[in-house]
């Protein structure tokens, strides 16, 4: 059994998600590549069992080389199990994980495989007011992110991370029991 795991991340939250998937499903005594979407060209998908892929979500859209890699291999994964996952802050309050849900996962879905995936997961993203995001996430972060946590008195100078561990780590092992 062998699972292939790709993820595009822009500042790291996905890629540190990815790994710990990795770990979970390598400690159940399945086989695991974990690749960078960055620069992936036509990547041989008849090897593995059960493909992952996953990205971060920055102002609504998932990065580029996940969704290369999905377009270039839409024909290659309509044999294979496969799961998506991103990290986002949709994820982060209860009020917005169904929107999370349906725009980052489902439609992505609907788009780029031909059935449903055997699982989707939608995690928690890390709030980082010392990180270099770029004007338009600034601008965002700024009127619309700060805004929202402040009203919820948590402290915006710090690092938040929102990402449930105990969850990543459960959706990976049912993942690596879909292959057992």
């Amino acid at each position: 059994m062998k699972i292939l795991i790709v993820y595009g991340t822009r500042y790291g939250t996905a890629a540190e998600i990815a790994e710990e998937i990795r770990k979970v499903i390598e400690k159940e005594g399945i086989e695991v590549d974990l690749v960078d979407s960055r620069g992936i060209k036509n990547y041989d998908i008849s090897l593995y069992d059960m493909v992952i892929i996953g990205s971060g979500i920055k102002i609504g859209k998932w990065t580029k080389g996940s969704l290369k890699f999905l377009e270039d291999n839409k024909s290659a994964l309509s044999d294979k199990k496969v799961a998506l996952f991103v990290t986002c802050g949709a994820a982060n309050m209860e009020e917005t994980i169904t929107e999370g849900q349906e725009k980052y996962l489902d439609e992505v879905a609907l788009k780029y495989l031909s059935g449903k995936p055997v699982a989707t997961g939608l995690f928690g993203s890390v709030y980082d007011p010392n990180a270099n995001h770029g004007l338009m996430y600034k601008l965002a972060t700024k009127f619309i992110i700060k805004k929202g946590l402040d009203k919820q008195g948590i402290d915006t100078s710090k690092r938040i991370d929102y990402r449930d561990w105990d969850e990543i780590r459960g959706w990976a092992l049912n993942l690596a029991n879909m292959l057992k």
